[in-house]
Formats: structure tokens, sequence, C-alpha cells
């Protein structure tokens, strides 16, 4: 993939938003990123399914009249396309990328702008289609069934041309396109499956009708690993400044039994080193600083190769984030070399029975190894994260998060002297949240005043400590995550009236909306999210829940193509 220069209108450059002519809004698309610029040039798959719709087309986007991208509006103006600024109610398909669950209120926002109406049942044939992918709609897009026409669920670049070119076929009705491509591998049309309900709020059965297939295949590359995926948009906007952010693989292997990313982006899939060179290349020749992206940067087989790669040419490096244990003092020497300034590990919990049962299989000792080795070789600044609220949690378990953030900043503080300063400590303490298509699907948010009470308890025993940036996630907010989450299409109306009122955290005083987050689910129950086929089986993830209960740890994934079927069948790349 190359990156293409983003060559973009100033915000305050007087024209005027234009409207697409009849008989061409058809086959009009916009991607949209529902949060700000910074954050969504900030996202490689962004870039990914930007890159498609462009390649696909020749620049325009497989066949369409006017292609473009959008964000969310700042307030007070008008909802208009990145590029050309066109009116996106003018538009014929609004694609929307949706990373985090709670951006779904500022989609809510980016339609009433554009004067759409919010719930699907209420569009017209006049109005545009409208549709998610990104990972938050592959792991659970039913409680926002009532809000988008259809999803695409899982990497959706792969097949864009065959759900793309029904839609654009121009003398079909809003129903004839959505049953055009209703059958197609990815696609989720939710006004084709009926959900029956019991009294109480759960699944009685989910039942697709004519075309739809009975479970949703979520669609992964097996070309990634040859192909790659850089950025593809040079804004000179983004949280990463001016960095060319470069993925190093899809997926991971160390199967976190909280993590999202490490079963939905199954399988392990790290991209060839050759590949990832000319990329680096591409980027360095551009005067650009080397961010490498990815859920498992340490497991890459040629990662201190890569990193001594871009230092052997000057070029300055950024990772987002390194497995405690895996990264040696060759590797810290390397990045900081390549002016890392800023190091991120995830110890996740305090104790290391808790880290057993969440199957993060590191001690303290490692812990405190992988930053003492920071510290010695220059990387002076750190970000700690660490998850409250998890199932089997104890007071014993919060207070030893206090505990262990003292011994690293201890050893921290001591080991960047040698420096002339001290090093910075940054600790952000979230709420656990249960996600879909993770060994803990079946496990409850904690209650909320539990949280707070935690979250006190560990500022209490922090107070005072120099050098160390305490961040803790808002209880509450994490709630409306959780019932984000694992909600169905039955949380969809309280969603688009907790946006009219304002106030997103009111969602949670719908009817029954504590149902969705406040329990534990069994195996046997159907879980809103059961017609989606992510390749891992839910006996694997049930089994996964099980161990966790029991303490026990489960190895990492084994190499590519060794033949292994245990959590699913991958053909082409596990076998």
């Amino acid at each position: 993939m190359n990156a293409k220069t983003e060559t973009s209108i100033p915000k305050k450059s007087g024209r005027k938003p234009q409207k697409i002519k009849k008989g061409a809004r058809e086959t009009a698309v916009c991607l949209i990123y529902p949060n700000s610029p910074e954050v969504g040039f900030s996202n490689l798959g962004f870039h990914k399914i930007y890159s498609a719709f462009s390649e696909a087309g020749g620049g325009a986007g497989s066949g369409t009249s006017v292609f473009d991208i959008a964000f969310l509006p700042e307030r007070g103006q008008r909802a208009v396309s990145y590029n050309k600024k066109v009116l996106l109610g003018s538009f014929g398909i609004l694609a929307f990328s949706i990373t985090f669950e709670i951006d779904i209120f500022n989609v809510l926002e980016i339609l009433k702008r554009c004067n759409v109406p919010l719930e699907k049942e209420k569009r017209k044939e006049n109005h545009p289609l409208v549709c998610a992918g990104g990972v938050a709609a592959t792991l659970n897009p039913e409680p926002f069934a009532d809000i988008f026409d259809f999803f695409v669920i899982g990497e959706g670049e792969g097949n864009l041309e065959d759900w793309l070119k029904p839609l654009l076929e121009s003398k079909k009705t809003r129903d004839e396109k959505l049953k055009a491509i209703a059958g197609i591998d990815g696609i989720y049309v939710p006004s084709f499956y009926d959900f029956s309900f019991e009294a109480d709020g759960k699944v009685k059965s989910i039942t697709p009708g004519t075309g739809a297939p009975e479970k949703v295949k979520r669609l992964y590359s097996r070309q990634i690993s040859k192909d790659g995926s850089c950025q593809s948009i040079i804004s000179g906007t983004g949280v990463f400044g001016d960095t060319f952010l470069i993925l190093t693989g899809k997926g991971c292997g160390q199967g976190c039994r909280f993590c999202a990313a490490g079963f939905v982006y199954r399988p392990v899939r790290h991209i060839n080193a050759d590949i990832l060179k000319k990329q680096i290349d591409e980027g360095l020749a551009m005067g650009r600083r080397i961010g490498l992206i990815g859920s498992a940067i340490s497991e890459h087989p040629q990662a201190d190769e890569l990193f001594e790669y871009v230092v052997s040419r000057g070029g300055r490096l950024g990772v987002s984030s390194l497995r405690i244990g895996k990264a040696t003092k060759k590797t810290f020497g390397l990045l900081a070399k390549g002016g890392l300034k800023t190091l991120t590990i995830a110890p996740e919990t305090g104790t290391q029975r808790l880290r057993t049962a969440i199957n993060k299989n590191v001690t303290d000792d490692e812990i405190l190894e992988t930053v003492g080795t920071a510290a010695e070789a220059g990387i002076l600044n750190i970000k700690l994260y660490f998850l409250i609220g998890l199932p089997g949690e104890t007071d014993e378990d919060v207070s030893a998060i206090s505990g262990l953030i003292k011994k690293i900043h201890k050893a921290f503080i001591e080991k960047s002297k040698k420096h002339g300063r001290l090093g910075k400590l940054t600790v952000g303490i979230n709420p656990f949240v249960p996600k879909p298509q993770t060994p803990f699907q079946w496990s409850r948010f904690a209650d909320v005043k539990d949280l707070k009470r935690k979250s006190r308890l560990i500022r209490k025993r922090l107070a005072g400590l120099g050098n160390l940036a305490l961040k803790i996630e808002s209880p509450k907010n994490a709630a409306v995550q959780a019932l984000l989450s694992l909600g169905s299409r039955q949380v969809g109306k309280a969603i688009v009236q907790a946006y009219k009122d304002g106030n997103y955290k009111s969602v949670l005083k719908a009817p029954g909306a504590a149902f969705y987050y406040e329990r534990e689910k069994e195996f046997l129950e159907i879980l809103p999210w059961d017609f989606i086929d992510s390749g891992v089986t839910k006996e694997y993830l049930w089994k996964e829940h099980l161990r966790s209960r029991k303490g026990k740890v489960t190895p990492p994934c084994p190499p590519t193509k060794s033949g292994c079927k245990k959590c699913g069948v991958f053909e082409g790349v596990c076998f």
C-alpha cells in the first residue's frame, strides 16, 4: 500500500458547501470517521478502508461518481465532506468506521446535521443508505441495529467491490439493494433478521429471513502478511503528529481473556519484514517519524531487525506498545536511539493470581525489569495501564495495584537518575468492560459504586507520589460502554433518546438497561451477537472462561501454519 497525499481545503477557505447533482447521488460515497480528524487520521483501519475505496476505482472509489471522507464537524459547522466540501446528506451512501462504541452518539450528531433521520425505519428513498464497519460494529452491531441499514463485519476491504457494486445500481429501491447484498460474506442487514425475546429480556431466538445467512462470517484478510498496511492519507493532522503509521501485523496470540483484539483479530498475521522495510523507506523519504502499530509488535519475528533498520537510516521511531518480558536491553537501546520518549506497557493487575486468571502470564519481576531496562536506555516516560473490576477481583488485588505502582515508581526513578533528570510515570486505571466474542463475554460489569470506592482507595494510596500522573476513567462512563458493548437491539431506542436528551449517560436509566451489563450469563444463553461467526468457536471461549475461574494459564498461539485448530478454523493461515 502506498501513501497518498491528501490535499485538504482549509476549513475557513470560504468555499460554499456543494450538493451532488441529481443522477449522480446514488453512486456517491462518503467514508466517515465519527470523531475529530486528529483521531480519525491516527486510525490505520480508517486508512486501510480509504485505500480500498480509492484503489478499487482508480482514485475515484469503485465506480463512484463522488468519493470523499468526513469527520465529526466542529460545533456550529455544517456536515460536509473533508476535501470536496459536499453536503453529507446529498451522498448516496454514508459509510461509518466505528472504533469506539461511545462514538455512536457522534454518528447520531452527524446524521442530524445532514438532515438524515436517526432511525433507519424513518428514512425514505431519497435518503442515503447508512452503514457501519470497524471493530465496534464487528464485536456487536445489535445495539445499533435501529440506526444502520447494514453492517460490514470484520476486515471489509477484502470484498468491498462485492457489496458496493449492487448498491451503486441507481434503478433499485433501498430494499432491493439490501436484498442484493444480504447473502454476501461479512454483510449483516439487521432488518432481515427476526429477534424474539423472553419476558426478562433474554434473546429467545434469532431467525434470518429469505436470502440472509444464519451465520454472518467475520471477514479477515489472508493476504495482509504479503500486502501490508500503512498510512494512506498524509494530511499533517493526527494525534501522532508527523508520524508515518505502519501496521506490523494483525491479531495477537497471547489470549488475554479480557482483550477483544486478541480474539476478534485472529488469526495472528505478522506482516512480511521486506514489505515493512519498503514502507519504512517510504515514510523516511517523506522525512517523517516511523510509527509501528500493532497488538503484537514484540512478537514479530523480526522486531529488533526492523527497529535497527529505522535507526541505521537515521530515522526516528515510535511503537504503540510493547509486551512485558519480550523486549531486551538491545531492543530498548535501539528504541532510545530512534528517539522513543515514551514506553507504554500494561501490567493490568497488581497480583500474579489475577494476572493468571486473565491469562496475562507475567510476573512483578518481569514488569520491574522491563521498566528499569527502558529507563537505563534513556526512555524516561512510562505509561502503565491497569484494570479494576475484573472477574474474581478482591480488595487485596486492588490494594496490590497501588503497591506495584510504588515499586515501579521507586525502580524507575532510581534508574532514570543517571540521565540527569527524573523520569515520569503516567498511570491509567480503567474499569473492566466485558467485550463480546471474548472469554469474558459472559461476565458482568462491576457495580459502579464499588468501582468508585476502589478508585478512591487507589488515589489515596498514591497521593503525594512525585513524578506520577494518575488518570482514572469514570465508572459511569465505563458503564455506558458496557451497555453499548453487551446490549441487544432493544437498547437502540434508548440510545437515540439519550442523544436527543443531550445526556448520553441517561441511557443507563432506560428501562431494562442494567439487565444487559449487570448480570452473569450462562453458556446456553443466546447472546445478541451469536449470529456472527468470528472464526473462534463459542465452545472455546467458554472453556477459556472456565479456565479463568480455575486460575489456569493457556499457552500462546503456536506459529503460523502449525496445524492448530484449537480455537477455530482459519484455513490458509493456521493450517
